[in-house]
């Protein structure tokens, strides 16, 4: 049977279990001062847009030798709204607004990746969805 000291010592690990949770669901949900998406073409960086200042929409077209792509911005996020590409994974993909998401087109080699200013160091960091 248990004892009283099992008792208290099977509590006590059930809380400090939660721990780590409280410290790493804390780094996810921090909010970011400055966040911009870079867009990069075939590898080679095409334009540098930033969100966290950005408000209302803004819409522009990217034409590679590929095919074309309307990408969209709607206040802090980015999207990929249109593309000649058969496929359409990319306008599947949504808009996305936290650092480290992309939105890749394969087809016009075309990649947006969200980045913050805040830490040089967060390529490591996966964010939660």
């Amino acid at each position: 049977m248990f004892k009283k000291w099992d008792i208290i010592l099977i509590a006590l690990l059930i809380c400090l279990s939660f721990l780590p949770e409280l410290f790493i669901g804390s780094k996810q949900t921090e909010q970011y001062s400055t966040t911009y998406a870079e867009i990069t073409l075939d590898g080679r960086l095409y334009k540098t847009v930033p969100l966290s200042a950005h408000h209302g929409t803004t819409r522009f077209t990217i034409n590679t030798t590929q095919g074309s792509n309307v990408v969209e911005i709607k206040d802090a996020a980015i999207g990929i709204i249109d593309a000649d590409c058969p496929d359409q994974i990319c306008i599947n993909m949504g808009f996305i607004a936290k650092p480290g998401q992309t939105v890749v087109c394969l087809p016009h080699k075309l990649m947006i990746e969200v980045k913050t200013d805040k830490n040089s160091n967060n390529d490591d960091i996966i964010p939660a969805f």
